[in-house]
């Protein structure tokens, strides 16, 4: 009866010992599934970051196409039509002997818009483009803005010249740009504070009001404009947040890494 049992125990401990294999099989096999399909999941996602980041840029490169293609069309048309009317002013003034106020002031101010006309067409020139520095052409946007006497905007910056190519400096100006114009448009505030800074490899941007504020809670991110601004952050690897400032204004807060000489 003893080899019986004997064979019998080896029976069971063969049974058991081809069950563990087995389950080690199984297991092994659920675990490399697993990890591929992780793996699988996030090259899906890679290619999406990717597609969406070649999508923004070449909706980027287009929108800036149309912005020099107006510029030069502003300066051809528009510019000309206004130097040739501001000639036919000063022809008139020289053929009177008095020249009335209204005539001088109709002239000063037609003057003033041809500034204007060709700083704003030369913001959008393919040459501005490939030369672009953020600090020289913010610098360019406030003393436009000031000029209104509308509203006071104040730049602060540590730097002369930012660490980043002229294609995110571009992007990172039209995002300026979109937050002056929200801000003017929904907060009417007096004066606008833009700073920039760069500490531990992250440039610091905050562009804040004293405006009437906004509903954090009740913001709505569908709009063309918070879209864009989102968009634009995310495609320079930053991060873009509205806060509510202590006096009750509104403060926008990019981050963008940067890599500094």
């Amino acid at each position: 009866m003893l080899p019986v049992k004997q064979d019998f125990f080896v029976a069971v401990v063969l049974i058991t010992l081809l069950f563990t294999i087995m389950g080690l099989v199984v297991v092994a096999a659920v675990i490399n599934y697993k990890k591929k399909q992780q793996a699988y999941l996030h090259q899906l996602k890679l290619m999406k970051e990717e597609y969406d980041k070649q999508l923004m840029w070449s909706q980027i490169e287009m929108q800036e196409e149309t912005f020099a293609h107006l510029g030069q069309e502003l300066h051809d048309d528009i510019g000309q039509l206004l130097t040739s009317t501001k000639l036919l002013i000063n022809v008139t003034q020289r053929n009177l002997t008095e020249a009335p106020e209204t005539l001088k002031i109709a002239e000063e101010t037609l003057s003033t818009a041809i500034h204007h006309l060709r700083a704003l067409s030369k913001s959008f020139s393919r040459q501005w483009l490939d030369q672009f520095s953020l600090i020289d052409n913010l610098k360019g946007e406030v003393a436009r803005i000031n000029a209104s006497r509308a509203i006071e905007v104040k730049l602060t910056h540590e730097l002369a010249e930012l660490p980043l190519q002229a294609e995110p400096q571009i992007i990172l100006f039209r995002i300026i740009q979109e937050a002056i114009q929200n801000c003017m448009k929904h907060a009417r505030p007096q004066v606008i504070d833009i700073s920039i800074r760069i500490a531990n490899r992250v440039l610091l941007l905050i562009i804040a009001d004293d405006g009437a504020g906004f509903d954090k809670a009740g913001m709505s991110a569908t709009g063309m404009g918070i879209r864009n601004m989102q968009h634009r952050t995310q495609l320079l690897g930053g991060t873009i947040n509205w806060e509510v400032t202590d006096a009750g204004g509104t403060a926008v807060l990019i981050k963008l890494p940067v890599e500094q000489n």
